[in-house]
């Protein structure tokens, strides 16, 4: 389990294996890799290994593996878990766990790198709901195929990473791009995050199945990356190592509240809805706490509680894009 200052390392640790990878197809393709990339790794659907770089499938075939702690009945348990509780995780998904990750600055300047976070949010959003839907169906574990899945969010990370090093816009202090510990905030934000957000709404969470979420996600971990040492099984874990990194790495930022402003924009967008608009920044001011909603830039509603705790009970919104 690392701590605070083994943390200082991992901020400057990318991912070997990937990095390599993209080093690799930089040399060979120069200007024209993302280009070459692209096409590929927005793509959850099945892809024509024919028409990879040999490289590429090299990789997919040495990292398509499952750890040897891999218990197959957590899988079926979290995922199971996953379908019957889908409509309420994706408010949990939209309303906490993204802008969660939006409190820690230096992890959350990658994603305005690009600007698409920003420009084309919802159709980004709806990628991220198109991965999630993949990666907590366990028929895509028994099949095989949520190796492909993964691997490509890890490739993903890994081309930004390269790119974002390579330009003249990135400060050495703010540790690598999508380093281990962002990763593993990521990974909390999508496990634990998730199961405090369900508990904030009301819903009792089982251990069994609290154990088994955190599992899945652990290895959901393992295949994108994510060092063995920072692996969380049990929630006294996860808890510990949130701290750790929100004490870190947590603060109102421009970059934080730009990415929440484009989040909410969004989803008010979506809905054509004032109504909506208002219940979204009610959700996410609830289960993010005053202090982070303040953070973020979150603007206070008029939203009754009251009405929103009856909101969640039929609100199928975010269901449409994260499960």
């Amino acid at each position: 389990m690392a701590e605070s200052k083994e943390m200082d390392i991992l901020r400057n640790t990318g991912d070997a294996a990937a990095d390599e990878l993209m080093a690799l197809l930089f040399e060979k393709y120069q200007h024209k890799m993302g280009a070459m990339l692209m096409p590929i790794l927005h793509n959850f659907n099945k892809t024509d290994y024919n028409t990879l770089d040999e490289n590429i499938v090299v990789f997919f075939k040495e990292n398509s593996t499952l750890p040897a702690w891999y218990n197959i009945k957590e899988t079926i348990r979290a995922t199971d878990y996953y379908t019957r509780n889908q409509q309420a995780i994706g408010v949990v998904l939209g309303c906490y766990s993204l802008p969660y990750c939006y409190l820690g600055e230096d992890g959350a300047r990658v994603l305005g790198f690009s600007g698409r976070i920003k420009k084309d949010t919802y159709n980004r959003l709806k990628e991220t709901g198109q991965y999630l839907r993949k990666v907590m169906n366990y028929d895509h574990w028994e099949s095989g195929v949520v190796f492909e899945i993964i691997l490509k969010v890890r490739l993903l990370h890994a081309f930004w990473r390269f790119m974002v090093l390579k330009s003249d816009k990135w400060d050495s202090s703010w540790g690598v791009p999508i380093n281990q510990e962002d990763l593993l905030g990521t990974n909390l934000a999508f496990s634990l995050i998730v199961l405090r957000g369900l508990k904030k709404l009301g819903h009792s969470v089982d251990q069994a199945y609290e154990k088994a979420y955190l599992h899945h996600w652990a290895v959901i971990g393992h295949v994108l990356g994510l060092c063995p040492d920072l692996m969380v099984f049990n929630i006294k874990d996860a808890i510990k190592m949130d701290k750790v990194i929100a004490q870190r790495q947590f603060k109102t930022s421009e970059i934080g509240q730009e990415l929440t402003h484009s989040l909410m924009n969004a989803y008010t967008e979506a809905t054509g809805s004032k109504l909506a608009s208002e219940f979204f920044k009610s959700q996410s001011r609830f289960l993010l706490g005053e202090k982070y909603a303040n953070w973020l830039g979150i603007p206070e509603s008029s939203f009754p509680l009251s009405v929103l705790h009856a909101f969640n009970k039929t609100s199928s919104f975010m269901s449409n894009i994260y499960a």
